[in-house]
């Protein structure tokens, strides 16, 4: 076969030194799966029969400690669930089919107990272990991971899940508030290094995600409040209804009314998702972060308490000082700020920790911020309820009086 000719063959004054520079537009196109159901795990769901159902060959999952603790027979049901989708002898017309159905279909090799938390995102001992765990039990391409428990174990399965065989398909079945209305949405995964919050990682599309919101009922109250922090959030960023049901129902959700809590949760689910899907930018390669808004202190507070601050409660602090930069900035005002906190209040988020007062510990979360993003940072600030602005810089004196302000409001 010739290759093509060099344009300098056209043009013998052409610059030679870009006479091979090649420059293709790629498109990859991804599906991205979402079920809700509950009790996912019972023989015959629908749900959990239409994720497994383009995957073959040998499968393993890893269940979130916390998770396993409170429903000690999961490991069973899961396995229950996998000897459902084989045909039995009496299905299949002869030996052969079954022998070649059974090849075919997928089988549950391995189930593996890992810490929840930040624990099990502490550098890449279990993210190297999923990786392990998939070549021990012959899990490939067309194989999955499965990952059941919170955002944390999500992250670091995940993480395993797409770096074995540069990608095996994943499917997530996450187990907590915060899980299922933001980070099971998306499309990254990753683990804690260097002192840093989300350090490395990748971006990898789930191969199914299926929401049961059976698992809520054991959960925590600390993690199930610290979830709507994301409510919250992305309610002050794209939906002001969103915002005015949450201040309506927030008696409900602190009492764990599920029937209140449920459309709440499913639509910041909906809008995470189709921010993230239709926004123009999935695995952000520009500089724009804009469901970021409260994460970059949050980020940072959560690593100097070395995680004893929960992601939730944190984004909740993060939301309340943000609000209160963008009125130091002019961009919002204060009596919508106030509105901003007494509906954090009320949903029993914190507003404030001791660690605010670490000024140049906190505020160099901005340059991590900028690290991460590749030199350029786009932190989005509110100018209403469901609007913001995406500002570049920051003024250290505008950070310590936010600061002030948030502990003469916490005493």
């Amino acid at each position: 076969m010739n290759a093509p000719p060099h344009d300098a063959d056209k043009n013998p004054n052409v610059n030679t030194q870009l006479d091979s520079a090649w420059s293709t537009p790629c498109d990859v196109v991804f599906q991205h799966r979402v079920w809700w159901s509950n009790h996912v795990l019972a023989p015959g769901n629908a749900a959990f029969e239409a994720a497994l159902a383009q995957v073959h060959g040998h499968c393993v999952a890893f269940i979130d400690s916390g998770v396993a603790q409170s429903w000690p027979e999961l490991a069973p049901q899961l396995m229950g669930a996998f000897a459902a989708l084989h045909p039995s002898h009496e299905e299949t017309t002869s030996h052969e089919q079954h022998r070649t159905a059974s090849a075919t279909s997928p089988s549950l090799a391995h189930v593996e107990i890992i810490p929840g938390g930040e624990t099990c995102k502490e550098g890449l001992k279990y993210t190297e272990r999923v990786a392990k765990i998939c070549f021990d039990h012959g899990v490939s391409r067309h194989g999955a991971v499965i990952a059941i428990g919170g955002g944390a174990v999500l992250d670091a399965v995940g993480f395993g899940a797409a770096i074995a065989h540069r990608g095996v398909r994943m499917i997530r079945i996450p187990t907590t508030t915060l899980a299922q209305d933001d980070s099971a949405m998306g499309v990254k995964c990753g683990v804690n290094m260097f002192e840093q919050k989300n350090a490395l990682g990748c971006f990898a599309a789930p191969w199914a995600v299926l929401c049961d919101e059976h698992f809520l009922s054991t959960l925590p109250i600390e993690h199930w409040l610290g979830g709507f922090s994301e409510v919250v959030k992305i309610a002050l960023l794209k939906d002001p209804h969103l915002f005015e049901q949450l201040e309506s129902h927030a008696m409900g959700i602190t009492s764990r009314d599920l029937k209140i809590a449920s459309p709440i949760l499913r639509r910041s689910a909906w809008l995470h998702r189709e921010h993230i899907l239709r926004g123009g930018d999935p695995f952000e390669v520009g500089s724009a972060r804009p469901l970021d808004h409260g994460h970059w202190s949050a980020h940072r507070l959560e690593a100097l308490s070395h995680f004893a601050v929960p992601h939730g409660q944190a984004v909740s602090i993060g939301i309340a000082l943000d609000a209160f930069l963008a009125v130091e900035m002019r961009l919002l005002d204060a009596s919508v700020a106030t509105r901003i906190i007494q509906l954090l209040r009320s949903l029993q988020l914190p507003i404030w920790h001791p660690l605010l007062e670490a000024g140049e510990e906190l505020f160099a979360g901005l340059e991590q911020f900028r690290r991460h993003l590749g030199g350029n940072f786009a932190i989005p600030l509110l100018t209403s309820i469901g609007a913001s602005r995406e500002v570049t810089r920051i003024k250290a004196e505008d950070f310590r009086k936010a600061v002030t302000t948030l502990r003469t409001l916490a005493s």
